[in-house]
């Protein structure tokens, strides 16, 4: 009798096991998931230009109330659309820098847009805190002219959240696009 309660308990030891590992392993993957949506998002959002309200000269007037009241809502549009996916002081350092707007800015000043087609996340095997990403996406200069283009980059994760986001890839690529575009 003690052999079969002893089986029995062993048993349902093993089970409980195999959930919980099953469990674990399932929750680490949604995870990854949430992390991966997370990037591809903030980079859909920066990379999606120009957008008006993502421009911060489109806050200001000549009028230093409505200046005041524009720079409010600049501040909880960031705020809204990027500070779930940023950790605080990341956020507070990239709001200060312009780093939300750059790429809308200067599609709007240049006159052409980008368009996200595709966003590709994977976690990095040796880093596995950073997530690197590519983006393919459509360039269309002030003619009407597309271009496909590819841009790559990298984002270390904390707690789940950007801890910092950069654009890697082809340095020229980057560097006409801030300037201007691509000719």
């Amino acid at each position: 009798m003690k052999k079969k309660n002893s089986r029995w308990k062993t048993g349902i030891a093993i089970c409980l096991s195999v959930i919980c590992l099953i469990c674990a392993g399932c929750s680490k993957s949604n995870e990854q998931d949430k992390i991966k949506e997370t990037v591809k998002t903030v980079v859909e959002l920066q990379m999606n230009a120009p957008n008006e309200k993502a421009i911060f000269k489109n806050y200001f007037s000549d009028n230093i109330e409505d200046t005041e009241k524009g720079f409010e809502q600049y501040n909880a549009y960031l705020k809204e659309t990027y500070a779930p996916y940023f950790t605080e002081s990341t956020f507070d350092l990239y709001t200060r820098t312009g780093e939300f707007d750059i790429f809308h800015t200067v599609a709007d000043r240049y006159g052409y847009q980008l368009k996200v087609n595709d966003v590709n996340v994977e976690q990095n095997e040796v880093t596995p805190t950073n997530y690197n990403f590519t983006v393919d996406l459509d360039y269309v200069n002030k003619d009407g002219e597309k271009t496909a283009i590819e841009i790559t980059g990298v984002a270390i994760m904390r707690d789940n959240k950007i801890a910092k986001m950069s654009y890697l890839g082809d340095k020229q690529l980057l560097r006409s696009l801030i300037s201007g575009g691509l000719e």
